[in-house]
């Protein structure tokens, strides 16, 4: 049986009662609760076919402009709830050491920022640390070598995290 959804209900993250109601229905029936896996680049398309995590077909035929997030709920029924599961991706986490002096204040973001802008990736930004989708490890080293004096105040390591691009930070990659 194939499931077709047109919209989203909400998200469990973002609204209390979506999540209360799916933390109750994964205590008392954990396969009332099924996930479809998506890529970040994924969460981006209006028309797809997924198949959950139990086995269930979903055909997605969203409304121009939407853009799916983590933990957003596309079905609730009585017996099930269907929600978005964003997989994690590599990512460059910068992270400011700390250790600025008045010279720094200005130049370290404006380097930062023109690094990064320059290759046109979105951006998250977290307490004092900054995400970045990458490829590849490699690039890494490629990005401590194009901040040049700036590494002397940051921090850059690569991780795999679940990236969602701050909003009004999401542009698109080339």
């Amino acid at each position: 049986m194939m499931i077709t959804v047109k919209s989203i209900i909400g998200n469990i993250k973002k609204d209390t009662n979506l999540g209360q109601k799916y933390d109750e229905m994964r205590r008392t029936a954990s396969a009332a609760c099924e996930t479809i896996k998506i890529s970040r680049l994924e969460s981006e398309r209006v028309r797809m076919r997924k198949t959950s995590d139990q086995g269930t077909d979903v055909a997605l035929t969203l409304p121009q402009g939407t853009h799916l997030k983590h933990g957003d709920v596309l079905l609730l029924a009585e017996n099930k709830m269907l929600i978005v599961e964003i997989e994690p991706e590599n990512v460059a986490m910068l992270e400011i050491k700390g250790n600025l002096d008045d010279d720094d204040i200005i130049s370290l973001p404006v380097t930062v920022g023109h690094t990064i802008g320059n290759l046109h990736r979105p951006i998250k930004i977290e307490e004092n640390k900054i995400y970045f989708p990458i490829q590849a490890d490699s690039e890494i080293d490629m990005f401590r070598k194009l901040l040049g004096s700036a590494n002397q105040h940051i921090k850059i390591t690569n991780t795999k995290i679940v990236f969602e691009p701050d909003e009004a930070m999401n542009i698109h990659e080339h």
